[in-house]
């Protein structure tokens, strides 16, 4: 085990070497130019997933493709299956008339800057993990979802957007209910009723057509996918239960990401880049939320308070 943490300092020390950030910044730089100029050649397999958000944004109703079976502009199954909340969000994109190519590049620096968010010093390692990889070339919103678990530590209206996106993983505010801090839960549910209800105010139609376009992919959900692991979801929410309640009630937060990857609807190998949430979280406590150095720094910028001996 001392060896095992010597190394780990020794890696630390060495990543964090001052070529190291701006290295970053020049290989980020390469690479969201890469991406933004395979979708300018018209590539229909770069930022797939993306292309799914930016085309919600532009359509009036971004279910009608999926309830009449119909495809994208990619040439793909049209695939995006969100509630309203998240194509309302990205209304600005039609707004503003943002072009694909255009989206996808903000879309691509989004993730990478959530990333080093989570990473922080380990983040170019990060970049070698396969998931990671894959989640940056198709643009889904996992390392988001990271994001808001982190976040809902401390601000539990955050898992409202993981509730509007893979809806299933929300069997992490199980922790809530085993740790029995109600408020807590309160405020996740409340502000995520709260979105709803302004959404379903600004265009029911919407919310019945998701309705009726999620209902087109039950049968999908429990026949698993031949690329996606071959783990029924019922068994995937079942284990993420167990896992997040052992979790809170030994005080390790770090599970919460590896239970939302676990349980999102469909298992694809990219979705393991929800996990590196757990790098920040190994840290937590529950009287000093950011008593690790590899934690996060608060988003508001103040001070970590000072862990109880």
């Amino acid at each position: 085990m001392n060896s095992f943490r010597r190394l780990r300092d020794r890696l630390g020390r060495a990543l964090e070497h001052p070529a190291v950030l701006p290295g970053l910044g020049i290989a980020g730089a390469v690479f969201v130019a890469t991406v933004v100029s395979y979708a300018l050649a018209g590539d229909k397999l770069i930022g797939y997933d993306a292309h799914a958000y930016w085309q919600a944004a532009a359509l009036d109703d971004p279910y009608r493709a999926t309830i009449l079976g119909g495809f994208d502009a990619v040439g793909g199954l049209y695939e995006y299956k969100y509630p309203p909340p998240i194509a309302q969000a990205l209304a600005p994109v039609r707004l503003l008339g943002i072009p694909w190519p255009a989206f996808l590049g903000a879309w691509t620096v989004l993730l990478l800057v959530s990333l080093a968010w989570l990473g922080r010093r380990w983040t170019l390692l990060l970049l070698l993990f396969p998931p990671v990889l894959g989640e940056l070339w198709l643009g889904n919103l996992n390392i988001l979802l990271g994001v808001a678990v982190v976040l809902g530590m401390r601000w539990p209206g955050a898992w409202a957007i993981i509730l509007f996106t893979k809806i299933t993983p929300g069997v992490g505010l199980l922790w809530f209910v085993v740790r029995r801090e109600w408020r807590n839960l309160a405020i996740a549910l409340g502000v995520t009723a709260a979105i709803a209800a302004v959404s379903f105010a600004l265009a029911p139609s919407l919310w019945w057509d998701f309705v009726e376009a999620a209902r087109t992919q039950v049968a999908a959900t429990v026949d698993v996918p031949r690329q996606a692991a071959p783990i029924p979801l019922p068994l995937r929410m079942a284990a993420a239960a167990l896992l997040v309640s052992w979790g809170a009630r030994t005080d390790r937060a770090w599970v919460l990401p590896i239970a939302v990857g676990l349980s999102v609807p469909f298992l694809w190998w990219n979705v393991l880049a929800t996990m590196v949430a757990a790098i920040p979280l190994a840290g937590w406590r529950p009287d000093a939320r950011t008593s690790s150095p590899d934690m996060p720094a608060s988003p508001a910028g103040e001070p970590a308070p000072a862990p109880t001996p």
